[in-house]
């Protein structure tokens, strides 16, 4: 059986195919195993920023416990300010001490409404670190899922790409 012109042009010798085939496979699985090494790399990036962020949020909680902390204590001291108000006026009963009650009434109230304000300043600066805390906490979740679910996808794609490798490499095997 004779050949057409055009068919004798574009066919090559069986070895010949076989060698590109293996040349072509060898080629692939190069840039296979870079983008591999690649996506190990991002892997283990994202890991790093995970662990980073699990610092920030200790570090978080510890503040607040601190501050909260520093809030009681401001509390119990009102609350004793208030107390000792209350003991003195009791007290003094005659007309030379009224005067010095009341310049050390209006002390206290002096120092209470100090306390007062840096009670309130502080109970403002706790809600703010709160705040602040929870919506960090839930970026910082919400960048783990986000991490996580990149690493399950880098994960499949190293998956894919070995599978795809296996594949070749027994396509062209002889």
């Amino acid at each position: 059986m004779k050949s057409s012109p055009s068919t004798r042009l574009h066919s090559i010798p069986y070895s010949q195919y076989v060698i590109e085939s293996q040349q072509a496979a060898v080629h692939n699985s190069n840039s296979s195993a870079q983008q591999d090494a690649l996506i190990l790399f991002v892997i283990e990036q994202l890991k790093t920023q995970v662990v980073n962020c699990t610092k920030i949020n200790l570090e978080n909680k510890s503040v607040n416990d601190t501050l909260t902390a520093e809030l009681e204590r401001y509390k119990e001291q009102v609350k004793v300010l208030k107390e000792g108000q209350n003991v003195d006026l009791k007290r003094k009963d005659n007309v030379s001490d009224s005067c010095a009650q009341s310049v050390e009434i209006g002390l206290l109230k002096q120092t209470l409404s100090k306390y007062l304000k840096e009670n309130e300043s502080l109970m403002q600066k706790v809600t703010l670190l709160k705040n602040d805390f929870q919506k960090e906490e839930s970026r910082n979740i919400d960048r783990e899922i986000a991490l996580e679910k990149q690493i399950k996808e880098l994960n499949n794609i190293v998956f894919k790409r070995n599978q795809s490798a296996q594949t070749v490499h027994m396509l062209t095997k002889p």
